[in-house]
């Protein structure tokens, strides 16, 4: 996303080389002397440009390539490739066989059992007697695509993409041929939760999933002698006893709200004691030690939002390219609003309360507050099977259900959380007064750049006042966004206690990605930026029922979709068929479920992570939740390799870096030893394959 003074800078530079008006000067009534001053500076820009231009082709030709790249990478150089010259690639491609091979051999093939369908890479499975299941014989929603074309592979006259179905079959995911599927679904769930189902009824009649902008999880909630918690500190040059009591109150009552939400106390207290909970603020209805599952070591699968939306609501691998070209393809599981509404037409749903919602319809609804236009998030809903959604574009029209006279704008994207509160009333209780179960998904966005909150609301300064506008004003504003989110959070949870659904909703709060700032990296944002700070993420899934469990697993956001399907499956929230059809789609995920054991390794093979840097074609991070380690992986000759050990530098202050793969392979068997170098050696190739496999299953060419 565009920063302002960038997107300020580059409309007047474009509307100058291309001698248009700019945006801010279009409704203007300029004088004739103001045109032909205006006309001066626009030849002048122009011919400055052009310097620029012959200065910066003749750096391409006369300056080494590498380690200068990146200095050309000029705003015009990377405005044209963003409107059409294509980037470098700088890995390589793959053959399609899996670079590690020895781990996929025969010998640890595993044959299907129940509803596991088995493992044995290069055996995909082409017969209907194998691989159709029962409720496929239902219409199938969009998003269905691959269980389609089985159905078709006995009538020779069916053709998919201009391909014989058997052929075209080989083009969409299967689990049994992805050689780096590790499933856990055959250990049983975590005890405390196994317990807890055994001795309760705990329902899930509702669904909402919260996606959160730029969370950052070292703030959700923040720690006492965190990092960021010691870089505030720092600032505070000679602190007295009543500045450390001063700062100490206003961080305990930054991220209350997350506080309760994920059980994990930010350990701030004063000579005062804890702070009392303010009389409008939420109160957590869970008895002690319940509350739901908080889930510790998760990392993004993208640092660009709307691709990690895909994997939150699809549990899917976007496609390492930059920008939003899922939008123009299909994806290749079905998100979670498309296997409800499977659901619903598996049987004909009950629509008389008779005490079982598990026959219920479900209805799928998105809000927001901001728009819903950019990187064409729009169309992305519809494809992933919402039925219904509100934006900006939708509330801030005079004929609007919640109109009203100046709705203040905090961003270039639109309104603050609570202008769409009123709305989310409605969606609530329209679902139950249709006798509905709703999957509502929301999108906050006061965490995005500029970090602005509302007028009314009270700012605070954490940091001191001395290096305040030296150093610390972006992230003091974010910090102030972060609390205005967490209020947000707790308000939102009201209206389920006010409809009185809080015991039988489950709440999937998750992180879109971080937010790096000067504090955290050398650069700041997430734009082209691998470090940690972007990558990680809170993951909640609360339920006031659920027992309260702090959960420590290297996963990615890729594990929301099966977490979600086994928890209604294992809270005999689902009917029968529904049941049926749940135990069968979570075998045909790529990620583990986050409520049982979670499986770092497997016969010698690895659970693997990847996380796409925004804007998606220029670097991939590459992790394993078998070791601490973790690379950056260029894809254009315009990075570095960057390794780093999370154990021994878990803020990555001080990661290894280099141009080229045999360097930083030397570097890491230096200073980290043979284990670590080999298992660069062995991500690097890995992460080579899986961005080629991400495009064959996108069918990006």
């Amino acid at each position: 996303m565009c920063m302002t003074g960038i997107c300020t800078l580059m409309t007047k530079w474009l509307s100058a080389v291309f001698s248009a008006p700019s945006s801010e000067s279009v409704d203007e009534e300029l004088p004739l002397a103001h045109i032909q001053q205006t006309f001066r500076k626009e030849r002048l820009i122009r011919f400055w440009t052009k310097c620029a231009i012959v200065a910066t082709f003749g750096l391409r030709i006369f300056r080494p390539q590498v380690p200068y790249n990146h200095m050309s990478g000029a705003l015009p150089f990377t405005f044209f490739e963003a409107i059409g010259l294509k980037r470098i690639e700088h890995h390589e491609p793959s053959d399609g066989e899996f670079p590690l091979p020895e781990l996929i051999e025969e010998q640890y093939w595993e044959a299907s059992n129940g509803h596991f369908k088995g493992w044995a890479p290069g055996m995909t499975r082409l017969t209907t007697d194998d691989t159709q299941p029962s409720w496929a014989a239902a219409p199938l929603p969009t998003g269905f695509n691959r269980w389609r074309e089985l159905s078709n592979l006995d009538n020779d006259d069916i053709i998919f993409n201009g391909q014989d179905p058997k052929e075209s079959l080989k083009s969409f995911y299967d689990p049994v041929d992805d050689p780096l599927r590790i499933t856990n679904l055959n250990h049983g769930l975590v005890e405390p939760l196994a317990r807890a189902l055994k001795d309760h009824d705990i329902p899930i009649t509702h669904v909402v999933l919260v996606m959160m902008e730029s969370a950052r999880k070292d703030i959700f909630p923040l720690k006492n002698d965190s990092h960021l918690h010691r870089e505030i500190l720092s600032s505070y040059r000679h602190p007295d006893e009543k500045a450390l009591r001063d700062l100490n109150d206003k961080l305990a009552r930054l991220t209350p709200v997350a506080e309760r939400l994920t059980g994990e106390s930010g350990g701030f207290s004063s000579s005062k004691g804890d702070p009392p909970a303010l009389e409008t603020e939420w109160k957590d209805s869970a008895e002690p030690g319940m509350g739901g599952i908080n889930v510790n070591g998760v990392l993004t699968g993208s640092t660009l939002s709307f691709k990690s939306a895909v994997m939150n609501h699809c549990g899917v691998g976007p496609i390492p390219i930059d920008f939003m070209g899922e939008v123009k393809a299909d994806i290749y599981q079905p998100c979670i609003m498309q296997v409800l509404e499977l659901f619903n037409q598996l049987q004909p749903k009950s629509t008389i309360d008779d005490g079982r919602f598990q026959d219920r319809n479900w209805t799928s609804v998105f809000l927001q507050s901001i728009t819903g236009e950019y990187d064409d998030q729009s169309d992305l809903n519809r494809m992933m099977g919402f039925k219904k959604a509100i934006y900006r574009e939708d509330i801030d029209k005079p004929i609007a259900d919640h109109y009203h006279p100046h709705m203040e704008e905090i961003n270039y994207f639109g309104f603050s959380e609570h202008e769409i509160y009123p709305y989310l009333q409605d969606v609530v209780r329209g679902a139950l007064e249709n006798n509905e179960r709703l999957f509502l998904s929301h999108f906050t966005s006061t965490t995005h750049h500029p970090w602005s909150t509302p007028e009314e609301f009270h700012k605070e300064q954490y940091f001191a006042e001395d290096s305040f506008m030296e150093k610390h004003e972006d992230m003091n504003n974010y910090l102030n966004a972060v609390h205005y989110v967490d209020t947000w959070l707790g308000d939102m949870l009201k209206v389920l206690d006010e409809n009185d659904i809080a015991n039988e909703t489950l709440v999937v709060l998750v992180g879109d990605h971080g937010q790096a700032f000067q504090e955290d990296a050398p650069v700041t944002g997430t734009y082209e930026n691998g470090h940690i700070s972007n990558f990680r993420i809170p993951l909640v899934f609360r339920h006031p029922l659920l027992p309260r469990l702090q959960i420590t697993a290297n996963a990615t956001s890729m594990s929301v979709v099966p977490t979600i399907l086994d928890l209604l499956l294992n809270t005999k929230s689902l009917n029968e068929k529904d049941s049926a059809a749940a135990l069968d789609l979570m075998n045909e995920y790529e990620g583990q479920s986050l409520i049982r054991p979670y499986q770092a390794t497997h016969n010698g093979r690895q659970a693997w992570n990847f996380g796409i840097i925004n804007s998606g074609g220029t670097m991939l991070s590459v992790g394993s939740a078998a070791v601490p380690y973790r690379l950056i992986l260029p894809l254009t000759p315009d990075f570095e390799y960057v390794f780093s050990d999370l154990d021994t530098d878990p803020d990555e202050l001080s990661p290894l870096r280099s141009w080229t793969r045999e360097e930083v392979i030397d570097q890491v068997l230096e200073h980290h030893g043979a284990r670590a170098a080999g298992w660069v050696a062995d991500a690097a190739k890995v992460g080579q394959w899986w961005v080629d496999e991400r495009k064959r299953l996108w069918h990006h060419h």
